[in-house]
């Protein structure tokens, strides 16, 4: 067997002493042997997901005897599957060895139409990679959540902004702290909501965040379109754009781009605006986000910078608001907490 390497150790324990097999292993690169931290590792008979430590190892209890199928995924790798008899009792330890993946795009980006049904049609093999990546991208921090508890610290500034882009007049600078995951998940159509800003009655918008893009309320509402190689600041990236589909975008959504880093297919920018502003609004002409993210651990990004703006239909200066990540918290096992981390 050329991609792992299997040994079965610890034969001698009997049913009275263990009703169940372990597993356990270590995911690598192929070409160096370089540990590949952070790998998700998909239990295919029971349907679960967990990730590998930062050094690549992981350990799988409480196994049924018979057939083992293990899944192994990780952002930029070509996905590796693997199976392997075990006996009550049995300590299997597996070497798994991981290559880069290399998706060839189209040379020539060809302008599809978005219809209700796209979303759920079979995208180009290659498109359907680079896709893939994307949901892959959102899944790793949805499990690093459930997996090792933390708290994002923030802090931004908002005010308007004059025509050399500095914060004029009143200003507002918060802190804020808030769990992974998403207070509020996306639900199509449901962007907008009422509440308070700064005491008075206001449209709030809710933007999907990076682990609403793997969830199936935000992947079966938009068409997602390769839309070519740029930069965005310093990466050489692979632009995917999507849209709600037609029967969505004629209420208020969103639609935006995604960048994906050339290479390993790491998520690094995301632009997102409102399709449509509601009718209701007269004042607000376009309102958009632009965000940078950053590694939080090996191979899963979180939202490290954000610039929110609002312009309006008169003359006024635009509404801003930059915020950026100032620190983590995470949670051990005991239930305390840990110094953040800038």
């Amino acid at each position: 067997m050329s991609m792992r390497t299997i040994f079965i150790v610890g034969l001698a324990l009997n049913a009275a002493q263990a009703q169940h097999a372990t597993v356990s292993g270590t995911v690598v690169l192929r070409d160096y042997g370089q540990p590949l931290g952070y790998t998700t590792i998909a239990v295919l008979a029971q349907g679960r997901q967990l990730l590998a430590t930062d050094s690549g190892t992981f350990l799988l209890r409480d196994l049924p005897a018979g057939e083992v199928r293990l899944r192994f995924k990780r952002i930029g790798f070509v996905p590796k599957d693997t199976a392997f008899t075990v006996a009550t009792g049995d300590s299997a330890r597996v070497r798994i060895e991981m290559t880069r993946l290399v998706i060839s795009l189209p040379s020539v980006v060809v302008d599809g139409s978005c219809t209700d049904r796209t979303p759920l049609e079979a995208p180009p093999v290659n498109i359907a990679a680079l896709f893939d990546q994307v949901r892959q991208n959102a899944e790793r921090m949805r499990l690093l959540a459930q997996e090792k508890p933390f708290t994002i610290h923030t802090t931004f500034e908002q005010g308007l902004r004059d025509r050399d882009n500095d914060i004029i007049g009143a200003r507002t600078v918060l802190t804020d702290s808030r769990p992974p995951m998403p207070t509020h998940p996306y639900a199509p159509g449901q962007v907008i909501r009422q509440g308070l800003l700064s005491g008075r009655p206001a449209q709030i918008v809710k933007l999907p965040e990076l682990p609403d893009l793997a969830d199936t309320a935000f992947t079966n509402n938009h068409c997602l379109s390769y839309a070519g190689q740029e930069r965005f600041e310093s990466d050489s990236v692979i632009r995917v754009d999507f849209e709600p589909v037609p029967r969505l975008a004629r209420e208020v959504d969103i639609a935006g781009i995604i960048y994906l880093r050339v290479g390993d297919y790491q998520i690094v920018g995301l632009m997102m605006w409102l399709n449509r502003i509601p009718a209701n609004n007269r004042v607000v002409r376009d309102y958009a986000v632009r965000a940078r993210f950053r590694e939080l651990v090996s191979g899963i990004p979180v939202v490290a910078e954000w610039t929110l703006t609002n312009t309006y239909h008169d003359n006024r200066p635009p509404f801003v608001q930059t915020g950026k990540v100032t620190g983590i918290t995470w949670q051990t096992g005991d239930g305390q907490n840990k110094t953040p981390r800038s």
